[in-house]
């Protein structure tokens, strides 16, 4: 009987039903589902001294961020946490959300349970203050995408469809719900609207807690109503939602039921939005007649750091609002709310049990991930078509400067420069693709790995199947163009090599790119670095430049490191084997290589043997690139984005 008490006293808090427990008395059916923060406090470490003495030589400073924060979240009601740059609000919500990277102290419970990361991930939603939405997708796209991704695998495509409809109609996205997102570029739906496509996003799941990071920044006053007003209805349909807010105005002050009031990591004042003003009169702080509450307590709980009296001044001021609170009647009956509610039935808190919804397949995610990639690229003009055609815009200068190759002596110079060329071409394209490309990709990752919807692996899996086709495409149009105008070795299977070997350097080029900037978040950097290793690359490991025999040994050594030398040593020997080449007629002048074979054997010797363990290595490093992508993203890990 005590197990099945236990169960039913589960699901009845974590689901906040009324009905669970037939066992239940009438009280405890009657108990309104709640989030409780008990003597949170939240401290991070700071370097001291220039960045260049690195991590162990620099001292550490710990910085108190949040102390002693004490707060009951209620089912039904909306709350606003207010407060001046710096307070602590976006950390409170880290908290919550299990987000945090410093030390937190103190508990939070949920329905007088322990929250843990695997209760909020199923029980609680995270808007971030950024919108990080892909700009060609229209709203019901980039909603019934994110419902893939997030509903249950058994969940079919219909009731995909109905929760998406019902998403878009509960933030009153109907009437858009056939546009396209837009951004800074792309014309679309207004920055309110988007707001609200990314809050309906994590609606999909029907959470009991809904969390926001200053959902109004960059709104103007109207689209800032209807959205407080869009939120306030969603918390009055049964769930706790907590926003975070910098300068409300004032015809949203009623809307919420709840207002706390953050300095310093201290809270001011937590309780009912219509006793704040009664509650500061009463400490000789009363609100201007015309002034706005919000603006007015704010600015009376701010820091002033213009000059170090006014610092002291106002930070003296602050500490006794802390002080006042921290002894007020509402403080008083806020802590023994938390402490009544968190003791209740402890006796039967021992571990937490919940059910897991089946997540989406591995195919179900790649499936949608691709599908993605593919519709939000195919919408961009400009980026559509220089997947395809920019690795074939260099082909007039190189046909235009080489023209049609003879087979005389001169012409064993001209072929190298073609070679050289077609090794570094391709893979400097893939480079310029992925910095322009990636990086809105990347920036929706980061909010939905961060959200545990899928992996770094399901995503640059995907990033990789979607870019095959463009890639191959782009490397035969360039290949057909430049092997038979410039009247390379008239073979076909000759051509299928060369265009082999442009596809997997193009291929290369952007997927190093892209694991690059899982270690750079600057996109120029990693251009800048990518270039930089293409370089190097191509002087070294080719030979195009200096022969390898002549090259120093650790030269030679590292080029075997490089997909360089092995593509380079393919496209010579599928060229210059079997060619035959004139001589002057002169007597007098030596007829240096009359074969092809004669210039492998001095500066590329076995490469025609070596032919299929090339053609191996350089799958190899198709692999390899891709596995050094998933692994620096790995490492480098998710930043904490807002």
């Amino acid at each position: 009987m005590e197990e099945n008490a236990c169960f039913y006293d589960l699901t009845y808090y974590l689901n906040g039903c009324t009905n669970q427990n037939p066992d239940a008395d009438e009280d405890e059916r009657q108990i309104t589902p709640t989030l409780n923060l008990l003597n949170i406090s939240y401290n991070v470490s700071e370097f001291l001294g220039p960045w260049w003495k690195g991590a162990c030589f620099r001292q550490k400073k710990q910085k108190r961020v949040l102390n002693d924060i004490n707060i009951q979240f209620r089912s039904g009601e909306l709350t606003a946490i207010l407060g001046s740059s710096g307070s602590g609000k976006t950390s409170l919500l880290d908290i919550i959300a299990s987000r945090s990277n410093g030390q937190v102290g103190g508990k939070v419970y949920y329905n007088n349970y322990l929250c843990t990361a695997e209760v909020i991930k199923q029980y609680a939603a995270y808007v971030m203050q950024a919108d990080r939405l892909l700009h060609n997708l229209t709203v019901r796209e980039t909603i019934r995408y994110a419902a893939l991704l997030r509903l249950p695998g058994k969940m079919g495509s219909k009731e995909i469809d109905e929760k998406v409809d019902k998403a878009i109609a509960e933030m009153g996205l109907k009437h858009v719900a056939d546009s396209r997102v837009g951004g800074s570029v792309v014309r679309g739906i207004s920055g309110g609207e988007r707001r609200r496509v990314t809050i309906a996003i994590q609606l999909l799941q029907d959470p009991k807690i809904l969390l926001l990071d200053e959902p109004t920044t960059g709104l103007d006053s109207c689209t800032t109503r209807h959205l407080v007003s869009s939120l306030s209805d969603i918390a009055h349909n049964g769930k706790i939602v907590i926003l975070t807010i910098h300068q409300p105005r004032s015809d949203v002050f009623k809307m919420f039921d709840k207002i706390g009031l953050l300095s310093m990591g201290e809270m001011v004042y937590f309780g009912k939005s219509g006793q704040m003003v009664e509650y500061f009169q009463d400490l000789g702080y009363p609100c201007p007649t015309y002034a706005s509450p919000f603006d007015h307590y704010v600015d009376l709980a701010s820091i002033d750091r213009r000059n170090h009296e006014r610092e002291i001044e106002t930070m003296s001021k602050v500490q006794k609002l802390v002080q006042a609170f921290s002894n007020s009647s509402i403080n008083d009956e806020n802590i023994h709310n938390i402490e009544e509610e968190t003791m209740r039935h402890s006796t039967r808190r021992t571990m937490l049990f919940f059910f897991k919804p089946q997540p989406p397949s591995l195919m179900r995610v790649l499936y949608c991930l691709i599908g993605r990639m593919l519709v939000n690229l195919k919408r961009d003009r400009t980026i559509y078509m220089s997947r395809l055609i920019m690795l074939s815009l260099f082909v007039p200068f190189v046909c235009a400067f080489l023209g049609h190759i003879k087979t005389d002596q001169k012409s064993i110079q001209d072929r190298i420069g073609l070679m050289y060329q077609s090794v570094g071409v391709p893979t400097y394209v893939g480079i310029l693709i992925a910095v322009g490309v990636f990086p809105p990709l990347r920036d929706l990752y980061f909010r939905e790995c961060r959200d545990g919807l899928y992996s770094t692996t399901s995503f640059l899996l995907s990033y990789a199947i979607h870019v095959i086709p463009f890639q191959a495409i782009s490397a035969m149009i360039f290949s057909i163009i430049v092997y038979w105008v410039t009247g390379l070795h008239p073979s076909w299977s000759r051509f299928a090599i060369y265009y082999a070997t442009i596809f997997v350097l193009h291929f290369i080029g952007e997927i190093m790119t892209v694991g690059v900037m899982g270690v750079f978040f600057n996109p120029q950097i990693a251009n800048s670095t990518s270039a930089l290793i293409l370089s190097a690359s191509v002087l070294i490991a080719t030979g195009f430049l200096r022969s390898f025999p002549s090259m120093l040994d650790i030269f030679q050594w590292g080029s075997w490191l490089s997909v360089m030398k092995y593509s380079a040593e393919i496209l010579v020997a599928n060229e210059f084997s079997g060619l035959n080449f004139t001589c002057p007629p002169v007597q007098n002048i030596p007829c240096q290589y009359p074969t092809g074979e004669q210039y492998l054997a001095d500066y590329y010797p076995d490469a025609v043997e070596h032919m299929r363990r090339n053609f191996w290595a350089l799958g190899g490093f198709m692999v390899s690139f891709l596995f050094f992508t998933i692994v620096a993203f790995k490492i480098r890990g998710i930043p904490n984005m807002h």
